[in-house]
């Protein structure tokens, strides 16, 4: 029994560890499913499938009722026969389709195609949420690199404290050589209260995009947004968009054919009232008639050319507002791809360069405790070695950033 407990208690804790860490595919991931705007595809969905529904009822009967009651000032006169002056009519229509040309049909790809390009709008706004988490990410690890620095840097200057304290309290040191480590001690506190405060900042506004707990505690992995592989096609939700425009744009071209064909009709009346189709009979009755209809908008073909180069025209503008995209696009991947590259070289250098400076401050931490230089001399150097050690973790994390801004410039296609 308490080694079963045991065990629960070690998957419990191993589950709980596992939950405080992130990495920043699985933060645009939760991003993605918090933010309010993924919603809005839910409500595109259902608009398409009212519109449909509208569409199929286009050959359901059309029912309608007229009533109406006349009185005219004056009548035929018919051989001595006389009208009344007074007339009634209550009458029932209806209208069933028999052929539309295809129009429905058309009507209800077009509402289709409408729906997909709205929902390819709403994925376009979804894809800058990816920017946005991005940098709010990248931000929290070169804050926490910098308070990491910031808190060797106060350690050192406190163990160097300690050593002097013994010096001047022999009258090795002067006390100014103290202070002047003291004051630099509390400069360097006011460096970590402000960057905890910005981190903290951070953390909650990060907290809110994933709907989760983001803390010091929170363990944050330097893996790119979509790992280290790097390619060249563009699968950007905008490309999707051009296509869905286009395909829209023939929907409405066949649509706008469709109509300029003639639609055949079934109607049917049945009426009560006076008078009827035989005026002769002035008595309220019943009577009826049925007809087929052919009706044609012969007018529709006067502009039908004209909308045709309307719509072939408003293709082609698709076609240029993509390709100057894509030039954008491509643009900005060399930029990126310079960036990369020179980066990687940076970090190379900084290795050499933050194996240097610790030499140069270890040998001032021993000129500092025989006399040989002053504590200024000595701050100077360690400045210069905690600067190097930040250096190369920020260009680490700009690496990252670097990496995963060409990922989202080419486009995430899991996301």
């Amino acid at each position: 029994m308490k080694k079963i407990t045991w065990l629960l208690l070690l998957m419990s804790l191993a589950a709980q560890a596992q939950s405080n860490k992130l990495s920043l595919d699985t933060c645009i991931t939760r991003s993605k499913r918090n933010f309010p705007l993924i919603k809005q595809s839910g409500l595109i969905s259902e608009v398409e499938k009212n519109s449909r529904n509208s569409d199929n009822k286009n050959w359901l009967p059309k029912l309608s009722f007229i009533t109406k009651a006349s009185y005219q000032s004056e009548v035929v006169e018919f051989q001595g026969i006389s009208f009344p002056k007074d007339n009634y009519l209550s009458a029932l229509d209806l209208e069933q389709t028999l052929f539309d040309a295809g129009q429905t049909h058309r009507q209800k790809e077009l509402d289709k195609l409408n729906s997909l390009t709205e929902e390819q709008k709403n994925k376009v706004e979804l894809y800058k949420l990816i920017d946005r988490v991005n940098q709010l990410y990248s931000s929290i690890l070169l804050s926490r690199a910098n308070l990491k620095t910031l808190d060797i840097f106060k350690n050192e200057l406190g163990n160097k404290k300690s050593n002097l304290s013994a010096s001047v309290a022999n009258g090795l040191v002067l006390q100014s050589s103290l202070e002047e480590l003291e004051a630099e001690e509390l400069k360097t506190e006011q460096s970590i209260i402000e960057t905890r405060d910005n981190l903290q900042a951070l953390y909650l506004s990060l907290a809110m995009f994933i709907n989760g707990t983001v803390n010091d505690s929170t363990e944050l992995s330097m893996v790119p947004l979509g790992g280290m592989v790097v390619g060249e096609e563009i699968t950007r939700p905008e490309i999707n968009l051009f296509n869905t425009q286009k395909s829209l744009l023939d929907a409405r071209h066949k649509l706008l054919n469709k109509a300029a064909f003639p639609k055949l009709t079934l109607s049917a009346e049945g009426a009560y009232g006076r008078p009827g189709p035989n005026f002769l009979n002035q008595d309220l009755r019943f009577f009826g008639q049925a007809a087929v209809n052919l009706k044609w908008n012969v007018g529709s073909l006067y502009t039908l050319s004209n909308e045709r180069q309307s719509i072939s025209i408003s293709k082609k503008m698709v076609d240029v507002q993509r390709e100057v995209f894509e030039f954008n696009i491509r643009n900005a991947m060399t930029s990126q791809t310079a960036q990369i590259n020179a980066l990687k070289s940076v970090i190379e250098k900084d290795k050499l360069i933050v194996e240097k400076r610790h030499n140069i401050s270890q040998t001032a931490s021993a000129q500092l405790a025989n006399g040989t230089i002053t504590t200024s001399d000595y701050l100077t150097q360690l400045n210069a070695e905690m600067q190097a050690v930040l250096n190369e973790k920020v260009h680490e994390i700009k690496l990252m950033n670097a990496i995963s801004n060409y990922s989202t410039t080419k486009g995430i296609t899991n996301f």
